[in-house]
């Protein structure tokens, strides 16, 4: 990105200029590179025209020019700072052409604009929004690297396609329409990544993620990451009514929590073979016929897992009883059995809970557990358990 600021004449010397009258946007016009600040608004616009100016040093920001339909700069290759449109209500006609470099890209509040304008593409930013437009698609977004990529609130936008390949801050693709589709097929490392409402995310080449990995209240089927090896903080798949399966053949840890919960289409979360470690708690919830972490070596906090399907909690008592999970409480409810144990450390010391087995007529003891039988009358600790989970998934919420 070139910060550089070069010498102009001074009639193209701008500071916090602001422009309401088209004369006055042809002062900008006029100059190739125009350093400063520009600002343009107001309804005396029924055309911005910016043909003529090819770089500016400082910001450009068009806003509440309400009676605009057509933005013209189709000169326009470099913004060093803030390029904006804002809250230009029938603005229809955006020309981008040449524009490859700019410090941050910003649409909001275009209900009537449906195409960027980004002929060449944007190969140069430090973050784009695009909030509250009438876009059907987003192309022409091909940066190597940015810090945040955000698309919210789009209705119609249903195609989202960028060549970017490394955010390191934040992703967030958020309730545009129903059923839009996301690919992001160069992309190798994030930050954080927080998908809702988004029908598909193609991302094959993604092996890292810094931060957290949330999808949610989406309309996917399958999330599949073949190249995903790490996630820095949680990963939460919560909420997403046509979920049938999740692919993550590579993925050896989560630095944070695990929570799948409220998934109703989804019966298996066997597709981490490899995951090893989690760095903090563990919450699953939903009707599971099949689940395993045939890898995992360590659970640093505790551990839910609540199932009304054909799943047997006998794998995860035993990752228990290993020692494997560390955390102060561990839960572990099936069709049949309630397991659970916790523990407070103090030190070296640890105490830990009694613990009691209720079936038929029999009774034992074993240190660190209790199971409870749902048949012939046996007591319930659903009441609890539900507790518990809301307040894990309200941890989760925060930690996110």
């Amino acid at each position: 990105m070139t910060t550089a600021t070069p010498s102009v004449k001074s009639e193209c010397s701008f500071k916090d200029f602001t422009a309401t009258a088209s004369n006055q946007v042809q002062q900008v016009a006029a100059c190739a590179t125009a350093v400063g600040d520009i600002t343009i608004q107001g309804e005396s616009f029924g055309t911005v025209e910016l043909t003529g100016v090819q770089q500016i040093y400082g910001s450009l920001h068009v806003k509440n020019a309400t009676k605009a339909t057509t933005i013209n700069a189709a000169t326009l290759q470099l913004v060093s700072g803030v390029l904006e449109f804002n809250a230009n209500t029938i603005l229809s006609d955006l020309n981008l052409a040449q524009l490859t470099t700019v410090g941050s890209f910003n649409l909001n509040a275009l209900p009537a604009l449906e195409k960027t304008g980004l002929t060449a593409g944007i190969t140069s930013a430090e973050s784009v929004v695009i909030s509250d437009t009438g876009l059907s698609s987003l192309t022409g977004i091909n940066v190597f690297k940015l810090k945040v990529f955000n698309v919210n609130n789009n209705d119609n936008i249903d195609t989202i396609d960028s060549g970017l390949q490394e955010v390191t801050d934040t992703i967030d693709i958020s309730y545009n329409a129903e059923k839009v589709d996301v690919i992001l097929k160069q992309l190798s490392s994030a930050k954080n990544i927080v998908l809702q409402q988004v029908n598909s995310f193609s991302a094959p080449n993604l092996t890292i993620a810094n931060g957290s990995f949330a999808v949610s209240s989406c309309s996917v089927e399958k999330v599949e990451l073949a190249e995903l090896t790490s996630i820095g903080n949680s990963l939460t798949i919560n909420k997403n009514d046509d979920l049938t399966e999740l692919d993550f053949p590579k993925l050896k840890t989560i630095g944070g929590a695990l929570q799948i919960s409220d998934n109703s289409e989804l019966r298996s979360f066997s597709g981490f073979p490899k995951l090893e470690s989690i760095g903090g708690s563990v919450n699953i919830n939903g009707t599971f016929d099949n689940g395993t972490f045939e890898s995992l070596k360590r659970v640093s906090g505790g551990f839910i897992l609540k199932t009304d399907g054909k799943l047997s909690c006998s794998a995860f008592n035993k990752l228990n009883t290993n020692g494997d999970i560390k955390g102060d409480k561990f839960q572990c409810e099936d069709r049949q059995t309630t397991s659970s144990s916790s523990s407070k450390k103090s030190g070296s010391a640890t105490e830990t809970s009694g613990s009691s087995e209720t079936g038929s007529d029999s009774s034992s003891s074993a240190s660190g557990s209790s199971s409870s039988s749902k048949k012939g009358g046996a007591a319930s600790n659903n009441g609890k358990l539900a507790s518990v989970v809301a307040a894990f998934a309200a941890v989760g919420v925060a930690l996110f």
